[in-house]
């Protein structure tokens, strides 16, 4: 499967858990935050100046399901591209901002921040190249159970 792709299903992973918001954020006029860790590779712009390959399609899957960024959703992203310092500190900055969700598109580090920094925000995973399971931040592909869901793709995967 193509990144795109990919990244479309993570998109419909977030909206399905924003999806019991969209009728009240629509009525109250309440605007939603994603903390979203991805990389930083050439393609289309994210963000602060950060390339994302999988982003526009992120973003787009969120707007066909009416949370349009800059209108009732904010999304803070935040690059996998540094030290795991730093991107601890960052999952942990998002969560004090008080985001709605978390998606951790890429890396293991990144869902290891955004589990070291909540285990009450729900976070979308994009478990790439690392299994959820053995990792223990998922009971079960299925039925992960907690705040973590996603998908996993290993290498080599349907080729």
């Amino acid at each position: 499967m193509r990144r795109r792709a990919f990244m479309s299903l993570l998109g419909g992973a977030a909206v399905a858990i924003l999806r019991p918001y969209s009728a009240i954020s629509q009525q109250s006029g309440r605007t939603y935050r994603i903390g979203f860790f991805g990389g930083a590779l050439p393609a289309s712009p994210a963000p602060s100046g950060v390339m994302d390959f999988g982003y526009p399609a992120f973003r787009d899957e969120l707007r066909k399901r009416g949370f349009i960024d800059g209108r009732n959703l904010v999304i803070e992203f935040r690059s996998t591209r540094q030290e795991a310092g730093r991107l601890h500190a960052d999952a942990a900055e998002l969560v004090r901002s008080n985001v709605d969700l978390i998606v951790a598109a890429g890396p293991e580090i990144a869902v290891q921040a955004a589990l070291a920094a909540s285990r009450t925000v729900p976070i979308v995973m994009w478990a790439n190249n690392f299994d959820p399971l053995s990792g223990g931040y998922v009971q079960s592909l299925a039925r992960p159970g907690g705040n973590v869901t996603g998908l996993h793709a290993a290498a080599g995967a349907g080729r």
